[in-house]
């Protein structure tokens, strides 16, 4: 008996080393800069850079989706760095993105919320960076009557357009995820899509490298994007990826019951990226959609930077659609503009 209740013990004390050194190797395998913080019971990847200057608000950096829905801070990799030069920068994840916790119904208005507890955590001031749809998570995060003092402004890249229109073209694809969802989960868990991420995946870094200006291609952290590729490349990623699209539309209208405060600094960054998809696009109801897109953007964007207290709007020739790869200097030139709002 008590030969049997050492073995118990020695295979306890074995259980319990093995799973301590899981996670310190979950600890340790997070790139340089990385962290994971607890908000609202669940962990969110973060990745700090930079030193905080007293007189400086930090910046908040937020990712959206490209054509594959990809949304992490792998889009902030060189960015980043950029700005880190001169600002303390917190590149965060939202929930199944990157290193953050999966969640049961990941939504941008349930990652506005979880913005409001970290701002209300840092209590200082912030100025937010949002590329894409991140925008729609500002509309949960500023009604949040104790983080909202803390928001000095924002830079918008590419927001989403809160138009009715708009709100169809982007959901005539997403609604189909969302009401064929268990296909679309049993098929990524067969394996069926495998080769398919990989090609995607591929295709993005051919992408970037030609696109990253030679001036700026040491600030490009090819390190740290290698290990954002690694997680894109699992089928738990892109089945927590789809499990966020499903809520797209009900993020879209929440937005746009929500409207941004006009006493909120904005820089709106609005690249052409919508017109490189013309010469691709056969269907002539699909090209007249995404026409009507771009063009209600241009107004709705210059609508909205006029409401804003201290607004500008900055539209581009370039239809690069990732301009933290392609421009970063244009992101430090809207922060320095928000800056000097008084």
């Amino acid at each position: 008996m008590v030969r049997v209740l050492l073995l118990l013990l020695v295979f306890l004390i074995a259980g319990l080393s093995k799973a301590e050194t899981q996670s310190s190797n979950n600890t340790e395998a997070l790139p340089q800069g990385s962290e994971l913080i607890d908000l609202n019971g669940h962990s969110l990847h973060i990745r700090k850079m930079g030193k905080p200057v007293s007189s400086e608000p930090y910046l908040l950096l937020l990712s959206g989706p490209t054509d594959n829905w990809h949304s992490d801070s792998g889009w902030w990799a060189l960015a980043q760095n950029v700005l880190a030069e001169e600002y303390l920068t917190i590149a965060i994840d939202r929930a199944g993105h990157a290193w953050s916790e999966s969640i049961a119904e990941p939504s941008y208005h349930q990652f506005g919320q979880d913005l409001a507890s970290f701002i209300r955590q840092q209590q200082s001031p912030v100025i937010l960076v949002a590329f894409a749809s991140s925008n729609l998570s500002l509309h949960t995060l500023i009604n949040d009557q104790e983080a909202a003092p803390f928001i000095q402004g924002a830079v918008l890249i590419d927001p989403d357009v809160l138009t009715d229109h708009s709100i169809k073209h982007y959901t005539t694809e997403t609604e189909k995820y969302r009401q064929g969802w268990e296909g679309i989960e049993e098929f990524i868990l067969s394996g069926k899509y495998d080769e398919n991420i990989q090609r995607k995946i591929d295709d993005e870094r051919a992408h970037l490298k030609s696109i990253i200006p030679t001036e700026f291609e040491s600030h490009m952290d090819w390190s740290y994007y290698s290990a954002i590729e690694a997680v894109r490349n699992t089928r738990d990623y892109q089945i927590e990826k789809f499990r966020e699209v499903t809520h797209y539309r009900e993020d879209l209208l929440e937005a746009k019951r929500n409207p941004l405060l006009t006493n909120l600094p904005l820089v709106i960054i609005d690249s052409d990226f919508e017109t490189a998809y013309l010469p691709k696009i056969e269907d002539e109801t699909v090209k007249v959609s995404i026409v009507q897109w771009r063009d209600e953007g241009r107004d709705w964007f210059f609508e909205l930077a006029q409401r804003s207290k201290c607004g500008a709007y900055w539209p581009l020739e370039s239809q690069e659609h990732l301009i933290m790869m392609e421009q970063p200097e244009l992101i430090a030139r809207a922060v320095e503009k928000l800056l000097q709002c008084e």
